[in-house]
């Protein structure tokens, strides 16, 4: 999963935005560091959109003058798997309930902060009938 940015440098900033994250933005002072930034501001867009109970958008083709950031594919797997909960309206407590256990366990599985090991997340699918493929790109 790769996210387009924009940066465009205002004075010393470089401001990151996104067309697929119209919330996203991010400020570096030097390319570098705005690309770096970009992700955590990719990622702190997820979770407003999971705080809100939102669809997080997928991302589109690269257009010219984007840069692509990769979003780690256990954050991706999240995303894919959030996004898989609202459109089947399964909530947390029915996915902890599926996986026959509790709902800090489903919490910890959503959260982009936790290490959660991708057996967990690939049960998850598994409990929404569906099954986490990987792919070699």
């Amino acid at each position: 999963m790769k996210y387009a940015v924009k940066i465009v440098q205002e004075g010393d900033a470089f401001l990151v935005s996104a067309r697929d994250l119209p919330e996203l933005n991010s400020v570096g002072y030097s390319l570098e560091e705005a690309l770096s930034e970009a992700l955590e501001g990719i990622e702190t867009v997820f979770m407003m959109y999971m705080d809100d109970r939102k669809m997080i958008p997928l991302p589109t083709d690269q257009e010219d003058g984007e840069y692509l950031i990769h979003v780690p594919v256990l954050v991706a797997s999240k995303i894919y798997l959030y996004n898989e909960m609202l459109d089947q309206k399964v909530t947390k407590a029915e996915l902890a309930r599926r996986l026959g256990g509790i709902q800090k366990n489903a919490d910890r599985l959503l959260s982009l902060k936790h290490g959660t090991k991708i057996e967990a997340v690939e049960d998850a699918f598994k409990a929404l009938g569906k099954e986490l493929k990987i792919q070699i790109a």
